[in-house]
């Protein structure tokens, strides 16, 4: 027969099951949900950004003694303001250059096969006729292919972006005002004896992700701005779009900087530019590098997430084989959030503390 103390113990502990499997299972159904719908995954990673780049300026507003709603509405209002003027002004800049782009894609395709006859050849010389490669009927192909696709597949792309821009500030006022209150009903379901392990956890991912995503947005600016001014004291075509896509790529760790750089120099070379010019397009770009690699990335980047080159490497890899660009991008937070978990569990279990 069992002690009533014994009751008691085995009741408790059935208890803390129960918290612990909810607790999980609630995190579990709350994944398969941001995957399985469309673009609401790639929503709420925007509204945390947006939480995290805002927040601070939220809490100092409401630390004048205003309420917490009238603070996010004035910082809403301000970035609407400031985000919606920058639009204005770039938008016909925007326009014309991707007009212009449009009517000139047939021949950067016959361009960018040409230059890559050009290099099978010379490999071909260079190898003395051992290394024979024959790219330009599949690279038209693909080239045409992907050109046509992009102006097919414009209308959707836009649409769907307009549904992820209309979600993203909704999602973000909402983790603003109430994310404290779903994290506070969260802890409820955690059990004891791991309660000051999560708190701790939530607070140290919070601040890692906060400090990264603020990181790479500070690098994109950075990159897109140098090349933006580098392009136009060259001058060079379509500078505002090549410096766009070189910040959005950058934010692609490692492979991105390459990534944003190859459109500059492809068509540096299709158009037959000067020795001088092509050289002055890769100097830009790689000045637009030294000042992020040498100046943002050790005084910012590295010490937030603490992760081996390698490690990095193959989570972005992973996320590229899994999420595409987003995955790419958010794997890296997801890495230094794991690393901190597991170590912060395993500390819990050897030492019983967090």
């Amino acid at each position: 027969m069992q002690t009533p103390a014994r009751e008691r113990n085995l009741r408790l502990r059935h208890h803390q099951w129960i918290k612990m499997v909810t607790f999980f299972g609630a995190l579990l159904a709350g994944l398969v949900v941001l995957i399985v719908i469309k673009n609401l995954l790639l929503s709420v990673v925007i509204a945390i950004m947006i939480t995290y780049i805002i927040s601070p300026l939220v809490s100092y507003i409401e630390g004048t003694g205003i309420s917490r709603i009238i603070a996010i509405l004035i910082v809403y209002c301000a970035v609407s303001t400031i985000l919606g003027l920058a639009i204005w002004a770039v938008t016909p800049l925007l326009i014309d250059q991707v007009t212009l782009l449009r009517g000139r894609l047939p021949d950067y395709v016959e361009g960018t096969v040409r230059l890559f006859d050009s290099i099978a050849v010379n490999i071909e010389l260079f190898s003395g006729g051992i290394l024979q490669v024959n790219l330009s009927s599949h690279l038209r192909k693909w080239l045409t292919e992907q050109s046509s696709s992009i102006v097919e597949v414009l209308p959707g792309l836009l649409s769907s972006s307009a549904s992820v821009l209309f979600l993203s500030p909704i999602i973000g006022f909402f983790i603003l005002k109430d994310g404290h209150l779903f994290f506070r009903e969260m802890l409820r379901l955690v059990p004891n004896n791991i309660f000051e392990l999560t708190l701790s956890l939530q607070y140290q991912i919070s601040e890692q992700i906060a400090q990264y995503f603020r990181a790479r947005l500070l690098e994109a600016l950075i990159v897109g701005i140098v090349c933006l001014i580098g392009f136009w004291i060259i001058p060079f075509p379509f500078a505002f779009l090549l410096a766009v896509f070189a910040a959005l790529a950058n934010l692609i760790p490692y492979v991105g900087p390459l990534f944003g750089a190859a459109p500059g120099i492809i068509l540096a070379l299709i158009n037959h530019s000067s020795g001088f010019t092509i050289l002055m397009v890769a100097l830009v770009y790689l000045i637009a590098q030294l000042i992020d690699n040498f100046l943002i990335i050790p005084l910012v980047v590295a010490r937030i997430v603490n992760l081996h080159p390698l490690t990095v490497i193959l989570v972005v890899i992973l996320g590229a084989q899994t999420l595409g660009l987003l995955g790419m991008f958010i794997s890296i937070p997801l890495a230094s959030t794991i690393k901190v978990t597991f170590r912060n569990v395993y500390s819990h279990l050897t030492d019983g503390s967090a």
